[in-house]
């Protein structure tokens, strides 16, 4: 018991000192989220040997990584996925998973890698969760950039946590029967959205659930994480892993809450509780399982090098079909912030060693990749694209580069 508080009390004061060090450093564009892997992997076996992943801290990080891809549902907005962008964004990432294909295919047969697929997906991911920040603090997320790359982003989140739960649900399930469950869970995604729209509309119900949620029930919250739990629970029992369920799930609750008058508290609880506890347990608990001394040598640190390389190749080739409607530069600013890719990385990793398609030596490759481009690429990013045009918003400046470009 003693020594799981200590190890709970470590990712706590990790959890707690990486955002508000970075804090004195405004200007340093780098996501507490990388810090927090970072510094786990310090205090960790790989380094320190202060801290080690115990049983108690391992279930907070699972329940982490899913409310990390809860809330990445729930902050999807799909009236930006529309028109140009949404096309272009699309195609963008199937030529990204495409390229990123073929690319590990030859390294497959080499036997480099176990499964050229798993990594082909994990590469050609983006990390949302950062991304947007960026965008914001910029000023690029309401221009054409913003809402180019945020339509192509959240094509790669959709597309590699639907491939990820179709080829990759277990060990005993064919891809067939996995895309035909994940039609039916796509089914029952549409019946629970409709059952939750009937529930918040039924009167009676709706006036209970407003009493209750101003008292210590919270039962928003409470509703919130039921359909969380029960989404990952549903959908590791149709043999997924839950990571689909949980992502889902929180696109749904996104539709159902938008327009609600709690609906900007029930985010911020939300927010609180994932963001306050489990997904830093996550990132902390990924860092400290990373084992570094598997790549000390200059081929394992050469491996790390070849995946950050096609990693940002993947990612940014195909934004030459933002051209029409950017600049060239903005178009590799663009490109560098999809290539930013840490969080679906450390989720591949985890899923791929589990079920034993992944060696060690490559999940730790790709996650040192991943924390590359989360620490140089935003930054480089940031600085391509400068400030933003002062009053144009998504649809403004959309119409504007179309026009020019005419």
């Amino acid at each position: 018991m003693h020594i799981t508080l200590v190890i709970l009390l470590g990712v706590s004061m990790v959890a707690f000192w990486v955002p508000f060090t970075l804090g004195f450093f405004p200007r340093v564009r780098i996501p507490s989220v990388t810090l927090e892997l970072v510094a786990g992997i310090i205090l960790g076996p790989a380094v320190l040997g202060w801290l080690e992943p115990g049983p108690v801290v391992s279930i907070m990080a699972s329940i982490g990584v899913a409310f990390l891809l809860f809330l990445a549902g729930l902050e999807l907005d799909l009236h930006v996925l529309k028109g140009a962008p949404l096309v272009r964004g699309s195609l963008s990432f199937i030529l990204s998973f495409v390229l990123a294909f073929a690319l590990m295919v030859p390294l497959g047969a080499s036997g480099l890698i176990l499964s050229p697929l798993l990594v082909a997906i994990a590469l050609s991911a983006t990390s949302v969760g950062i991304l947007v920040p960026v965008l914001r603090d910029t000023g690029h997320l309401n221009t054409a950039v913003g809402h180019f790359t945020i339509s192509g982003a959240s094509a790669a989140e959709i597309g590699t946590i639907g491939l990820l739960g179709v080829f990759f649900a277990g060990k005993d399930t064919s891809a067939e029967v996995s895309a035909l469950l994940l039609l039916v869970v796509a089914v029952l995604a549409v019946l629970l959205l409709a059952a939750l729209r009937y529930t918040l509309h039924w009167t009676p119900g709706r006036r209970i659930f407003d009493q209750l949620d101003e008292s210590s029930a919270q039962v928003r919250v409470r509703f919130s994480v039921m359909i969380l739990l029960a989404a990952a629970t549903l959908t590791m029992q149709f043999g997924f892993e839950g990571i689909l369920g949980t992502f889902v799930a929180g696109i749904v609750v996104g539709i159902v809450v938008r327009g609600d008058r709690f609906e900007h508290t029930l985010r911020t609880k939300l927010k609180v509780i994932g963001f306050g506890l489990f997904v830093p347990a996550f990132f902390v608990t990924s860092g400290l399982r990373f084992e570094l001394s598997r790549i000390a040598g200059p081929a394992e640190i050469g491996r790390a090098a070849l995946f950050l390389v096609v990693l940002i190749a993947v990612r940014t080739i195909p934004v030459v079909l933002y051209r029409p409607f950017l600049t060239w530069r903005e178009c590799l600013a663009s490109g560098l912030l999809q290539s930013t890719n840490l969080s679906f990385i450390v989720v591949a990793v985890t899923v791929g060693t589990e079920l034993g398609r992944l060696r060690e030596i490559n999940g730790s490759a790709l996650i040192l990749a991943g924390l590359v481009s989360a620490l140089v690429l935003p930054a480089v990013a940031t600085a391509l694209l400068g400030g933003a045009r002062e009053g144009i918003g998504v649809g403004a400046g959309l119409e504007e580069v179309i026009q020019d470009s005419a």
